[in-house]
């Protein structure tokens, strides 16, 4: 998945425990969590590493990251009741599964399944930006999330509230279509479309799935946003 849906899933499961630990800035931990591993895994894998993986999914899209994340987050609650690297964590488990690690077992797994494998890319940085802007459900996606962060910036810029109510009124029945179309495209099989850029019937269907929860959390926690 691209990185507008990650972060907006990402804020949605920072709405969520926010709401029930009553701190407002786990918010940002859990999206920073979402988009962590390919701001630390693309520059690594396709910069860094280029010659020889060129890959964007290594260590932090493993399984094994993740559990040194919550064992981290599990000492810090209990030591000093910080929620924070647990929202952190919540967030980069989001980005695991959208990006559908499990058909990555070796990656996933690492080290236990053997080394990374070695791909071949060309100008994965100038593509991989085609895909993003030329995919819809990005700019819908950007367009939730953005409303959500800027009425959480309310407090310091409070001329942003009005900003994020444009916004969410016409992200939520976008995000509507884009459930709706995500769905029927992959009923219908539809290999690749406008929706996403070299979507599948599985990206399909998590695009559904991260609409649907962009819907729930903008509307269930608007209160909380103070969307009206």
């Amino acid at each position: 998945m691209f990185v507008a849906c990650h972060l907006l899933l990402g804020l949605i499961i920072g709405l969520v425990i926010a709401r029930h630990l009553g701190d407002r800035r786990l918010i940002g931990l859990a999206a920073l969590g979402a988009i962590l591993p390919d701001l630390i895994d693309k520059p690594v894998g396709h910069i860094l590493l280029a010659e020889s993986l060129n890959s964007g999914r290594l260590f932090t899209h493993g399984l094994l990251f993740l559990a040194l994340l919550l064992m981290a987050g599990i000492i810090l609650e209990r030591r000093r009741g910080s929620f924070a690297l647990l929202a952190v964590a919540a967030g980069v488990l989001s980005h695991q599964i959208l990006d559908a690690m499990w058909a990555a077992p070796v990656a996933w797994y690492f080290p236990f399944l053997g080394p990374y494998q070695p791909h071949e890319f060309t100008d994965y940085f100038g593509n991989a930006i085609l895909a993003e802007v030329s995919s819809l459900s990005e700019w819908i996606f950007l367009a939730a999330a953005a409303a959500i962060i800027l009425a959480l910036s309310r407090d310091t810029r409070p001329g942003f509230l009005a900003i994020a109510r444009t916004l969410a009124r016409v992200a939520i029945p976008l995000l509507m279509l884009l459930t709706l179309a995500s769905l029927y495209a992959w009923a219908a099989g539809i290999p690749e479309s406008i929706l996403m850029a070299g979507g599948s019937g599985e990206d399909y269907l998590l695009l559904a799935a991260v609409g649907a929860a962009g819907i729930a959390g903008m509307v269930r926690y608007r209160d909380l946003l103070d969307l009206g």
